[in-house]
């Protein structure tokens, strides 16, 4: 349905309570002013005019016009107060079409049309020159509507400055359009309180008339409905019918006041309806004078504000509420904490907080599926709740977290009472929609105030307690010890030192040397990143990179590794250094954040990198999550002419099914196989094995970890490609990996 066809009997518009208290004001008072004209029976076009007008001081840098279909099918202008004749003269004679500007388009497609830009945007093709000459940026049209609901013109506000309509500015065209179609349509009538009367009855807000005495003289039928009371009941009544009593009489003084002073009086008032239900509402008073400014009545408009309460209500309780649990959310738990630790009196007790978190839940969402995820969440909530005294609170931290605050607490021993009384009521399995889930708690607890004096100090405490039971195994519980700090600060200051280090580009690249083991030749290099802390020195990766992918800052140093890889390959290349592979390792954390195919293409088109001198190395773990969406990224990489290997192979899964589905070029051989070959047969035969189930699905192999002689005597007879490690070089700066590629070929 077309919007225009319902309002042409209902100017008000439903849905106002979308809107801010402000704009519902503005509307209001819009309406209320169209409506006094109206009733005072001014021309039409003077009330036209006056939409305009109205309408162009609700939205500023815009001038308002109403365009009408003459017999010939086309539009000229009817109404335009703000547009100059010279603006008026462009616009005769316009015929719709799909390039005929907002209202051109909005009477050939029969529908609204908002045009954000005039100046790029195809539809005002064929009045681009109109829109630069007057500087008109943006356009938004609405058909204007006839008693048969035929289109007869429309109603349009042009704006300055390049703009969106929002939900406010939409109203104002539907209820400017819907009006200006009503006075269009009574124009040749003679008793303009024909449209004031259908615009009375078929109003949404409740309308009530009163004389200058204020005795009710008309009700409209949304009146009825809002205060239950009848036309009958209310006509010669004053509005202290509806009053609730709980508004004191300074409060109507004031209200009279402002009617009396001013003109009109508008507000926030609770009323009563028939059956003594009291409800808020949103009331407009205006006076209104005869054609001599004598008083002859009184105008209020009003509308229901208790859905928007309730609303508001339901808002205010989201705020410190879980929605899916119906648990306090952190905000709230923040809170109440602080409030107790305030409350705290100096006589040995102490405040608790257990941050507890739900073991293996990842596992359980990712398997099968979120929405039993949710489920176990909310019966893990109930469980605890059904354990805890009534001043203890539970709350939901995020995701499979949960915080437990605990005032009053005199001695340790009731914490562990408590931490072991939640970890024994989880060792009974869950019954989600019919299937058995089992999970287990781990939990840590902080204690106000030896471990802190507010809500962010124990928090910190507590979850480092928390990693502390993970670590022991979960299923357990843990208090914060000063040990678990020490080690919790050390990974804070890294996760610090690691956003400085990207400002401050304190990263750098070693690459290791790759070489080909029939030829001899050195055919690529493993890029390895490195932290050159200004103060520590170089920090070793193994200290550095599990904080970066817990705290997600792996994902811009593996697009900067990316980058700078690439960059520097491209440039040895024009330097002649030769035709290399660079190989890029991959966190798990980026290949599974979405957009690696889009960032691969990107940083290959900025450095000029043909693709096939890229490798990727990805580890076995990395591809058996979501098979088939690996597959898909895998083949796209592929596609761009990308190689692809598999890291560590033969430490993770190494499921031989899948790996036929994998779409990558090279297996590469662990160093901890490759290391311990002096050791026995065994680890002998897992290389060969290896080296030879690579041969035949047609993959190449490199073994990383070479330090000796003996191995790479080994790998050659055992016609492993390609190979790495110490034995031939270190990790090198690019500046020495340069020069030991030209010297070594020289020796070659």
């Amino acid at each position: 349905m077309n919007p225009g066809s319902c309002l042409v009997d209902d100017p008000g518009v439903a849905n106002l309570q979308l809107l801010s208290h402000a704009e519902q004001q503005d509307i209001l008072l819009l309406q209320q002013a169209i409506l006094e004209s109206v009733a005072q029976g001014h021309d039409p076009l003077d009330i036209i005019n006056e939409v305009c007008c109205l309408e162009e001081r609700l939205l500023p840098n815009a001038v308002g016009s109403v365009m009408l279909l003459d017999e010939d099918g086309k539009l000229n202008v009817y109404a335009a107060p703000s547009v100059p004749p010279e603006g008026v003269e462009r616009l005769r004679l316009l015929c719709p079409g799909p390039n005929s500007g907002s209202c051109g388009n909005a009477l050939y497609r029969g529908e609204p049309v908002f045009v954000s830009d005039t100046l790029t945007d195809p539809r005002w093709a064929d009045l681009r020159d109109l829109a630069i000459d007057f500087n008109l940026l943006a356009c938004w049209s609405m058909p204007i509507y006839g008693a048969g609901r035929e289109i007869i013109g429309t109603f349009a506000l042009s704006s300055f400055e390049r703009r969106a309509p929002t939900e406010f500015h939409r109203k104002l065209l539907e209820i400017g359009a819907s009006i200006i179609g009503i006075v269009l349509e009574r124009r040749r009538e003679a008793d303009n309180l024909r449209l004031m009367a259908k615009v009375f009855e078929n109003s949404n807000e409740g309308i009530l008339v009163t004389d200058a005495q204020a005795r009710i003289v008309s009700v409209n039928p949304a009146f009825v409905s809002m205060t239950g009371y009848s036309r009958d009941e209310a006509l010669g009544q004053t509005p202290r019918l509806l009053a609730s009593g709980i508004h004191d009489q300074v409060f109507y003084q004031h209200m009279w006041a402002s009617l009396l002073e001013q003109g009109h009086w508008h507000g926030e008032i609770w009323n009563r309806r028939k059956n003594g239900e009291v409800f808020p509402e949103w009331l407009s008073l205006s006076a209104v004078h005869d054609h001599n400014g004598v008083l002859s009545h009184y105008v209020g408009l009003f509308f229901d504000l208790s859905e928007r309460k309730a609303a508001e209500a339901r808002a205010e309780y989201l705020i410190h509420h879980d929605p899916l649990t119906d648990l306090p959310n952190r905000l709230q738990a923040k809170n109440r904490l602080n409030e107790a630790i305030a409350r705290r009196q100096d006589d040995g007790e102490g405040v608790a907080l257990l941050y507890v978190d739900l073991d293996n839940f990842k596992t359980i969402n990712d398997s099968l599926g979120q929405a039993m995820g949710d489920q176990l969440l909310k019966a893990a909530a109930q469980r605890m709740q059904t354990l805890l005294q009534s001043q203890e609170m539970l709350a939901r931290h995020g995701a499979d977290e949960f915080l437990l605050m605990v005032p009053h607490v005199r001695e340790p021993r009731q914490l562990t009472e408590l931490a072991s009384l939640l970890l024994n009521a989880f060792a009974a399995p869950f019954d989600i929609n019919g299937q058995q889930l089992h999970s287990t708690l781990s939990i840590g607890v902080a204690l106000a105030p030896d471990d802190g004096d507010d809500y962010d100090a124990l928090l910190q405490k507590a979850e480092t307690a928390v990693r502390a039971a993970k670590e022991a195994g979960r299923n357990t519980f843990r208090f914060f010890t000063g040990q678990q700090g020490g080690q919790a600060a050390e990974q804070l200051l890294i996760r610090n030192g690691l956003h400085n280090a990207l400002l401050r580009n304190e990263f750098i690249l070693h690459y290791q040397p790759q070489l080909d083991l029939t030829t001899g030749r050195i055919v690529g290099a493993e890029a390895l990143v490195r932290w050159l802390h200004p103060e520590q020195g170089m920090v070793p990766p193994g200290k550095f990179i599990p904080v970066a992918e817990e705290s997600g800052l792996i994902v811009p140093i593996g697009e900067w590794v990316l980058h700078e890889a690439c960059r520097q390959l491209a440039q040895w290349r024009e330097e002649g250094l030769g035709d290399l592979v660079v190989a890029v390792n991959l966190s798990g954390v980026e290949f599974k954040r979405g957009n690696l195919v889009e960032s691969v293409t990107h940083t290959l088109a900025r450095t000029g990198l043909p693709a096939t001198c890229l490798e990727l190395e990805l580890t076995e773990s990395m591809l058996m999550h979501d098979v088939e969406n690996v597959i898909s990224t895998l083949q796209r990489l592929k596609a761009l002419g990308v190689r692809l290997s598999i890291d560590d192979f033969g430490t993770g899964y190494s499921c031989l099914s899948y790996l036929t589905r994998f779409d990558v070029d090279t297996l590469k051989i662990d160093q901890s196989f490759v290391r311990q070959l002096h050791l026995g047969d065994q680890h002998a035969a897992i290389i060969r094995a290896v080296i030879q189930m690579a041969h035949s699905l047609d993959l190449a192999t490199i073994a990383e970890g070479v330090e000796d002689a003996e191995v790479v005597a080994f790998l050659r007879a055992h016609a492993c490609d390609q190979a790495q490690g110490y034995f031939f070089s270190k990790p090198l700066p690019a500046e020495d990996f340069a020069r030991f590629v030209r010297q070594y070929r020289a020796v070659l």
